[in-house]
């Protein structure tokens, strides 16, 4: 979505998958986001994959509604390059938890 494209409360309370307006189901104060609630909807739609799955549209002070986040690359740090020990270390562990009467010990 575009950021030029404004979202409108009535269209963020449809249901993601079937597009049906969701039920309104409550709202709270989001403390992060200065005096921005948090609306939840919930999909009456009997036939939809997501009936009665809730979801939730953030609303801020001023009426905007920021664009959703779905569908973003994943932003994961990478693994420390350390030779294989963490592979080492993790392969170990499950050793020791499948294991009977093993000791879990501090992995270095």
């Amino acid at each position: 979505m575009s950021d030029s494209v404004q979202t409108t409360l009535e269209e963020a309370s449809r249901c993601p998958r079937c597009e049906q307006p969701g039920e309104f189901a409550g709202e709270r104060e989001l403390k992060s986001v200065r005096n921005a609630k948090l609306k939840m909807f919930t999909c009456k739609n009997s036939r939809c994959k997501w009936f009665n799955t809730p979801w939730s549209v953030q609303v801020n002070a001023n009426g905007t509604i920021p664009p959703a986040l779905l569908n973003r690359p994943k932003q994961f740090r990478p693994l420390p390059n350390d030779g294989g020990r963490t592979l080492e270390n993790l392969q170990r562990q499950l050793e020791i938890e499948k294991g009977s009467g093993g000791e879990v010990s501090r992995l270095r």
